[in-house]
This record gives structure tokens, C-alpha cells and sequence, in this order.
């Protein structure tokens, strides 16, 4: 008798996981099928993995998955809603030497706010240099840190990496990502 009660609990333990697999993969399943992940890229730059999952920010109005924008930037996030912000999509990727490069995609309405939002000196600064990645862009070094800023369509796009001596691999990725996503 006991024999057979350790059976059901067996077969109801393995019953539970698959059911938990099942749960598992049907939301990896939709999670890369959803519109949210329209911004994922479909190669990372060589040597770098997701950090975390994307994380998205809404308005106060509209907050979506992860909160608002002032969840992610607090005080920062006034220039963007002052551009018509609507949506944030954040993404970290990360090497085996800890590098990191930070994927942000503001979505502010209109091809108009992200021009004026790419030509506001609060947001993208004085003092860049162009870069070659298929548009106009702009790319800051601050040592360590390398940023790029670029629009597309409705789209602000900032990329930043935390180790300046591997700027030639965000580059690369900055162009991909124009190329690709949006």
C-alpha cells in the first residue's frame, strides 16, 4: 500500500513539472512571438548574451510590463515626455568579462518628436562625433563608456557600452540594429 502511494506521489510530482514545463515554454513561446519583442535583435555582437530579459516602460496613462519611464529614469524621463515618449524597450546584454551594452528604443509618437528629441541638447549633448552606421548618428566616448544615439522614423535609438575598446563591435551592432529592427 505504501508502495503505491509513493507511485502516485512520483507520477503526481512528474505530472507538476511537465505541467510547469509546458507553462514555461508556452510563455517563451509568446514572449518572443509578441509585439513587444519587435526590437530584439537577431544576432547579439560575439561574446555577449541577454543580461536579463527586455524590460518595457510605458507612460503614467499606459504603464506597461515593467512600469513607467520615471520607474526606469525617475527625474530623466521629463525630456522624453516632453518629445512625445510613449514606450521604452530596454535590453542588456553582457560578455564574459563583465562588458556591458545597454539597447534602449524610445518611441516618441512621431518621426518629428524623435528629430527634435535627437536634436535636443539635454538628451544628445554637444560635442559628438559622427558615425558611419547607414544614418546619421552621434557617439559620445566617455571614458570607459561609449554611447551612440540614432533616429528612426518615431524612433530614438541609444546604445552604450561599457568598455570604450570594444567600440568597433557597438558600431557594428548600432548599424545592425537600424538596418534590421526598426
Amino acid at each position: 500500500m505504501q508502495r503505491q502511494t509513493k507511485e502516485i506521489q512520483n507520477k503526481q510530482k512528474v505530472l507538476v513539472l511537465v505541467f510547469v514545463f509546458i507553462l514555461v515554454f508556452l510563455f517563451v513561446k509568446g514572449f518572443l512571438q509578441g509585439d513587444d519583442n519587435r526590437f530584439i535583435p537577431k544576432k547579439l555582437p560575439s561574446g555577449f548574451v541577454f543580461a536579463h530579459p527586455p524590460e518595457f516602460y510605458g507612460t503614467y496613462e499606459k504603464p506597461l510590463k515593467d512600469g513607467t519611464l520615471y520607474n526606469y529614469i525617475n527625474g530623466g524621463g521629463v525630456v522624453y515626455v516632453n518629445h512625445g515618449f510613449r514606450e521604452l524597450t530596454h535590453m542588456v546584454f553582457k560578455d564574459s568579462e563583465q562588458n556591458t551594452i545597454t539597447l534602449n528604443i524610445f518611441n516618441l509618437g512621431t518621426p518629428e518628436n524623435a528629430k527634435a528629441a535627437f536634436a535636443d541638447e539635454a538628451i544628445c549633448p554637444n560635442g559628438y562625433t559622427e558615425i558611419n552606421i547607414g544614418t546619421v548618428s552621434k557617439s559620445y566616448h566617455y571614458e570607459p563608456d561609449y554611447l551612440v544615439y540614432f533616429i528612426k522614423g518615431k524612433y530614438l535609438v541609444y546604445l552604450s557600452l561599457s568598455n570604450d575598446t570594444l567600440s568597433e563591435k557597438l558600431t557594428t551592432f548600432a548599424s545592425e540594429i537600424y538596418r534590421d529592427i526598426l
